[in-house]
């Protein structure tokens, strides 16, 4: 007899990125954290600002919002979503949040994804101004 698999570990990982999802927008972060001195700081930022003044160069492509987009982000992170889904410069809606670079409980100084010297090089180099 062969073996029956659950389907739990299924909607659990579907649940767990379904989350990671849900978390990449700057909005959903303001639910806890308006008030912090850490989310008013990224209001006044180039990070809150990435999409914006991106879009002011007529020579943006799709590559330079792999930097400047949370939707890019966010979909290229997805098993669920295609590269035939990624955001172009005319479709994308969000600047870099939060998510990007932070999540709740890595353990990391100020919950970053891995550390700061190597996560803000990820983006920030020389070849694209940054």
């Amino acid at each position: 007899m062969g073996q029956r698999r659950s389907a739990i570990p299924f909607f659990l990982l579907f649940f767990l990125v379904a989350v990671v999802y849900a978390e990449s927008t700057p909005e959903k972060c303001a639910d806890c954290h308006s008030d912090s001195v850490a989310f008013k700081q990224w209001q006044k930022s180039g990070h809150a600002n990435s999409l914006k003044n991106l879009l002011k160069d007529q020579n943006a492509g799709r590559s330079c919002l792999k930097c400047h987009s949370a939707d890019y982000k966010s979909i290229q992170t997805n098993p669920w979503m295609s590269t035939r889904d990624l955001p172009t410069p005319k479709t994308a809606s969000n600047a870099v949040s939060c998510s990007a670079c932070h999540r709740h409980d890595t353990g990391m100084e100020s919950n970053l994804l891995m550390p700061a010297e190597k996560l803000c090089t990820t983006c920030h180099v020389r070849a694209c101004g940054g």
